[in-house]
């Protein structure tokens, strides 16, 4: 975790404990059109080309007219960001880190909304950073229950409600299209359902769902994908930890709206049980499915997934 604390003397804050992925830019664009989004990239360049030369502390001094919580947050962003390497497996790994990052230039009377701002910097990109964690693991280091059992002890660290539906549980609510992909793999598939309640929820709030696929490994199925690039497969799971990563951030920005995460999870594989082109699957809604590719997993068990969502009670869908 980043920690940061003000200077006494200066508007100046530091982050602590960071260890961070950009190129250098030629230019920061023209004035008239550069926006919090280009600081946040600046931000994290700067980061990984010092880093890459060894620096341990450096100061990140903000543009001219950038000096507000919105440019501070986005510059936080960006470092923590920048901070994730993807050498977690790596036999030799590079010994580099960045020690401090002070930024510089921020206007010193907004006091704690700066400090908010900055906060708030550092929980998104530290939450980005966590799906990123989960989007590269290999997936015999992340079948389905691994990732249940992942979003259970993240779940567990940011005080959010979890429950997790195994096969017996799905098999009772009749998700069938999810069960359809899942039947082809030795690996069972699971539910992972994520809840944040604000303790002051805003009066007439809609409850937002979260909705994000899973497939800890795609091969395709019986309409196998081509062997190139096939290991990159393992990021077919991208959708779920994207939605686990927003609930990690929301549960520390504590908005007023509430907020529900269905993540289906499971591997697309070509088994001996797999299901076959021109099969028909019946999905929790009670619609049926002809599978004409079996490469269409994705939609699959989204629909079971967007379908258990509503009946949770959520009144807009996010997938």
């Amino acid at each position: 975790m980043l920690r940061f604390r003000p200077t006494p003397s200066s508007p100046t804050c530091l982050i602590r404990k960071t260890s961070w992925t950009a190129s250098w830019p030629r230019s920061a664009g023209k004035p008239g059109k550069f926006t919090t989004s280009d600081l946040r990239k600046i931000a994290g360049t700067a980061l990984r080309q010092l880093k890459s030369r060894g620096v341990k502390k450096f100061a990140f001094l903000t543009r001219e007219g950038e000096t507000g919580p919105a440019a501070a947050q986005a510059a936080v962003e960006g470092l923590v960001a920048a901070d994730f390497e993807s050498d977690k497996y790596r036999t030799e790994k590079k010994n580099r880190e960045i020690q401090s990052v002070s930024l510089a230039g921020f206007d010193p009377g907004l006091g704690a909304n700066l400090a908010a701002a900055i906060e708030q910097g550092r929980v998104i990109g530290e939450s980005q950073n966590f799906a990123r964690d989960l989007i590269n693991e290999p997936s015999n280091r992340l079948t389905p229950r691994m990732l249940a059992e992942r979003a259970e002890a993240m779940a567990k660290e940011a005080g959010l409600n979890i429950e997790i539906l195994d096969e017996h549980k799905i098999a009772e609510l009749k998700m069938g299209a999810l069960i359809g992909v899942a039947q082809g793999s030795a690996e069972p598939p699971r539910v992972i359902v994520v809840r944040y309640t604000p303790a002051n929820p805003k009066p007439g709030a809609p409850v937002l769902g979260l909705v994000g696929k899973a497939v800890t490994f795609d091969t395709g199925g019986i309409s196998i994908k081509p062997s190139t690039n096939m290991e990159k497969m393992k990021y077919d799971m991208g959708g779920g930890a994207t939605m686990l990563g927003a609930m990690r951030a929301l549960a520390a920005l504590k908005p007023s709206v509430p907020v529900i995460a269905v993540i289906p999870a499971t591997e697309n594989m070509p088994g001996g049980r797999a299901q076959k082109p021109g099969d028909v699957q019946t999905a929790m809604s009670g619609k049926t499915i002809e599978v004409i590719n079996t490469d269409a997993e994705g939609r699959l068990i989204l629909a079971d997934g967007i379908c258990y969502a509503r009946k949770l009670g959520c009144t807009h869908i996010v997938s």
